[in-house]
């Protein structure tokens, strides 16, 4: 269960409304099926606006009128994100980078986002037209670090549901029906389509996901348990251990080397890019992603954050 203060990122969407309702009013005892693990708490509300779409503003504006209509502390900010190719990917940065500033400032427990049951589907779907590995078909994750999404089991219908019958008020993002970004080509001409072969595909993702994290955790921690006698011989792992442990274990010590220096996990090129710095003599060097690079050296290998 989780309890004490949550900041809630809220779009003013139906999903981020709906939780920010549930967190502010579905305690236990009081009836009604309660956000996933969440018992009642003091709630921040947080919305980052992309200035992406013109009707911005406007839901910068309802999500304030809102908090104050229910009472809730409200923080927002503004970032510009520049159209183009990585628009939804540089924009998720910013919001998130956003969010955890806030909760430190503010020294709250946990950030709450509102994905649904419906977001895990798509989100596997994707990562799978991406060649995503076992840990990218696991979904989303109910907590990651300080964020928790207590809307996962919830479908996007029942999410609509519970606000209609509340005669709560959202907003629609008109981005949402626009099929050029790949997540809404999945969302309304995929699944739709996977849906004629089995109507429960949602719940279906859910059992696999599920069933996947078992092995994913499984595999994580005998990487873990490999990682961490090198802790006490200080930074980096043994390019040599690296190269004699299986490759399943191998790609995971290095996921769990470069998740110390990035918010986001590494893609396939940045794990084949360690194992093979690891094979080679000291001192190769290769860069990763943003300020990352990877580097063999005195016969261990370390990741190298950069500023600039």
């Amino acid at each position: 269960m989780i309890d004490g203060s949550i900041l809630a990122a809220v779009s003013g969407g139906a999903d981020s409304v709906a939780m920010l309702h549930m967190l502010l009013n579905s305690p236990p005892g009081r009836g009604g099926r309660e956000a996933d693990g969440v018992v009642q708490c003091m709630v921040t509300a947080a919305h980052y606006n992309h200035g992406l779409r013109d009707s911005a503003d406007g839901d910068e504006d309802f999500v304030r009128s809102l908090c104050a209509e229910w009472g809730v502390p409200f923080v927002s900010e503004r970032g510009e994100v520049s159209k183009g190719t990585g628009v939804e990917e540089r924009a998720r940065e910013m919001r998130y980078a956003f969010l955890e500033r806030v909760r430190a400032e503010r020294g709250l427990g946990r950030i709450a986002t509102a994905h649904t049951a419906d977001d895990n589907a798509e989100t596997v779907l994707l990562n799978l037209t991406r060649g995503s590995g076992l840990h990218g078909l696991c979904g989303i994750p109910h907590e990651r670090g300080a964020i928790i999404r207590p809307l996962l089991h919830f479908s996007r219908a029942e999410v609509i549901r519970y606000l209609t019958e509340r005669n709560i008020p959202w907003r629609e993002d008109e981005s949402n029906a626009d099929t050029v970004y790949r997540r809404n080509y999945i969302r309304h001409t995929v699944i739709p389509s996977l849906k004629e072969v089995n109507p429960s595909l949602t719940d279906a993702v859910i059992r696999l996901t599920a069933s996947l994290s078992e092995d994913e955790e499984y595999l994580t921690e005998l990487a873990r348990q490999e990682l961490l006698p090198s802790a006490t011989e200080g930074e980096g792992f043994s390019a040599k251990r690296l190269t004699e442990l299986p490759r399943p274990i191998a790609a995971r010590v290095c996921r769990l080397l470069y998740m110390k220096e990035s918010l986001y996990p590494p893609e396939r090129v940045h794990i084949d890019a360690m194992l093979d710095i690891a094979k080679g003599g000291n001192g190769r060097r290769r860069h990763l992603a943003g300020n990352l690079t990877v580097e063999k050296r005195s016969g261990k290998i370390n990741i190298l954050f950069t500023k600039g």
